[in-house]
Order: structure tokens, then sequence, then C-alpha cells
């Protein structure tokens, strides 16, 4: 009796074991099936909205990058202005902007986006044009960077665009928080409360960027660091974790949860009021930061395709666009242009819908626009450089 006892019991223990170990199996073979095996394998999830019809460009003139993203192609874009920084007066524009700036909608041959189109025009005055934008870019990722790039570069004026979309994010993107080691960066941000509330985030992480601060001392800490040290150097998959949840359940949950709760780009946004707040005070920061440099700045609301009813809450929307005036209005280096109807429906473009969600053969771009609306863009805005730079006091204009 009790030998069967003994076989029954190690016959249940195994039928509890299998199902885990199954489990285990399919894993490591999923796993090594979304592995991505190379750099061209590798997806940019910040860049997951945009459709197969919009294309990336980063823009170069003569070899040169003018248009970078983050601190980790900052170079690339600050070298090319020190390579010619005694023939141009020290005298540098800086564009920063979100995925609108570097993307281009049906893209052919020949196509490029406003930056090189004003470098190359900005270049015979004497001054050095640069961009830098990231996807949904909020003012947060702005003010950091913005004061980054200020000392690198001799900044003198700043096209800085406003987005609604936008307002509805938050926080500092890894490619952008390496800014809170450069101590020029922190003794700015000190200066405003919404700079010493960054800091105070960034705090919050570990050196990694990881938000595990709050494990200090714990378990689970120990053996996260067990793991990423001991098994990292043997499984190549275990190092490449980070960007497996996303291939795999990013991409997937993203499209799913679209198609389930019917969002697409022609769903409503309304403001996320803390973040809104955040990004507010952003602006401000930026704007006051710019005044006391004495760098001029050309604030302006972006494009938005206009020909159907725009993907936002009308009276939140309206009432966003007048605060930016208002915000504006404070300071006297400050030029604001409202550029929503500049560019004509026929040159925006719509997109797969597998960028966003499912069962649905195309969507609506509000964002993004052909190349004849990146000339168009490059054109008001080298205007309204034009006038700045002529009249000299912003406020005469």
């Amino acid at each position: 009796m009790i030998l069967s006892n003994r076989k029954i019991n190690t016959r249940s223990a195994i039928y509890l074991v299998l199902p885990l170990f199954i489990g285990f199996i399919a894993s490591i073979i999923i796993l090594n099936y979304f592995s991505p095996n190379d750099s061209e394998n590798k997806i940019n999830f910040d860049e997951l909205a945009l459709g197969k019809d919009t294309m990336l460009y980063a823009a170069q003139v003569d070899n040169t990058q003018v248009h970078c993203h983050n601190l980790e192609d900052a170079s690339h874009c600050i070298d090319g202005y020190n390579k010619i920084s005694k023939d141009i007066n020290n005298d540098v524009v800086l564009w920063l902007g979100n995925s609108q700036l570097h993307s281009i909608n049906q893209m052919k041959p020949g196509d490029e986006t406003a930056t090189p189109i004003l470098h190359r025009n900005i270049i015979d005055l004497k001054k050095y044009f640069m961009t830098f934008s990231q996807p949904n870019a909020n003012l947060q990722e702005h003010y950091v960077l913005f004061n980054y790039l200020a000392s690198k570069a001799p900044i003198s004026t700043l096209v800085l665009p406003v987005v609604f979309d936008d307002m509805r994010e938050t926080g500092i993107r890894k490619s952008i928080s390496g800014a809170f080691k450069d101590q020029h960066v922190v003794n700015e941000l000190k200066k405003t409360s919404i700079g010493k509330r960054l800091l105070s985030n960034y705090d919050d992480q570990d050196m990694t960027g990881n938000d595990m601060a709050a494990l200090e001392e714990t378990v689970q800490e120990r053996v996260e660091i067990f793991l990423d040290t001991k098994l990292g150097l043997y499984w190549q998959i275990w190092k490449e974790r980070p960007s497996l949840r996303g291939s795999f359940f990013y991409g997937f949950l993203y499209n799913t949860r679209n198609w389930l709760f019917n969002i697409n780009p022609s769903s409503i946004r309304k403001v996320i009021p803390g973040r809104y707040i955040a990004n507010t005070q952003a602006l401000h920061a930026i704007l006051k930061t710019a005044q006391e440099k004495n760098i001029n700045v050309l604030l302006y609301i972006v494009p938005i395709r206009n020909d159907i009813q725009i993907p936002y809450d009308l009276v939140q929307y309206a009432s966003f666009k007048e605060e930016v005036g208002i915000v504006a209005n404070k300071y006297n280096n400050v030029m604001f242009k409202n550029l929503e109807g500049l560019v004509p429906a026929k040159l925006w473009g719509a997109k797969a819908s597998a960028s966003t969600t499912i069962g649905k053969e195309v969507e609506v771009d509000f964002m993004h626009f052909q190349a004849g609306g990146h000339q168009i863009l490059a054109d008001s805005i080298l205007l309204e450089l034009q006038l700045i730079w002529e009249r000299g006091n912003i406020n005469d204009i």
C-alpha cells in the first residue's frame, strides 16, 4: 500500500511539473524565433505607429549630418558644425521636433525633408542649421535636449514646434536621459521646478536606467543582478530580453489593444491633465532659458491635415492653441505662429493599418506629409526666421 501511494505521489508530481517543463521549452523556442539576429532585424518601437508608406529620413548635406535625433548621434551634427564654425560667426539655428520632421509620406527618389532645404538656404546667410527630432517628443524632452545642445554649440535661434498630441506624452526616454550626467544640464535644470522634478525622477532610477531603485537591497534586486551578469555571459537571448519583450509583446499587444478599443489615427485625443501641466511648465522653462541666453525663438503650432475632422477634442485643442499664444507673449524673444493649415490636403498621405491596429486596410495620417509639404514648411520657416533676423527685435514684428 505504501509503495503504491509512493508511485501515485511520484506520478502526481510529474503531472504537476510537466506543464511547467513544456512551457519552459516552448518559451525557449519562441525566444529564439523572435530573437533579432542582426541590427537590420531590430525594431524601432518609437516608430511603430508609422505606416510602411512613411519613410524615415535623416538628412545629410554634402556628406555632413544635419539632422540627428538624440544623444546617441548628437556628435555627428555637432561635429558638422565644428568643421565650419569659423565661417559662420558662431551662429547656430536649432530646430527641435517630432517625427513630422524626419518622415516623408509616399517618398520618391530625390525627395527630402525640410531640414536640408533650410540648411542650404541658411548656410548662405552665414548661419548653421541643424535639426533634432524624436517620435512623439514631449516638451520635457525638448527642454533637456535644448540645454544639452546649448552647451555644445552657440545656439542663436531656436525653432520649436508645439503638438497637441505630444502634450499627452511625458518622461525622458533613455536616449536623452544621458544628458542628466552633464553638469551644465544639471545646473540649468535646477533653476526651474520642472527641471528639479525631472532630475528627481532620474535619480529614482538605477545607474543603467532601470526602474529598480525602490528594490535596493531586496532579494529581487540581487536575483536580477545575478541573472544579468551570469546568464548574460552565456546566453545572447538574455541580453536582448528588453527588445524581445518589445518585438513579441509590444508589437502584438499594441495592434491588438488598438483593434479592441477601436483606437486609430482618427481616434479623438483628449488632454491628460498632469502631463499637459508638466509639458506646459517645460515650455515656460525653455522660453525662459532662451530669453536668459539671448536666443530668439520661433514657436509654432505644427501643420495638421485639415480636409477631414482632426482627431482632437476641438474645445481642448482651441484652448491649447490659445494658451500657447499666451505663453509666447510672456517672453520678449519669442515669435509665435500657427501653421496648422499650412500644408494642403493633397500633400498628406495614408498609412497601412498594420502600423496601429488590426483589420483595416487604410488609415488617415494626420501628422506626416509628402515631400511637397516639407518644401512648403521649409519656405514658411525660412520666411519667419528672416523676419526675426532682419527686424532684430521680435516685439516689433
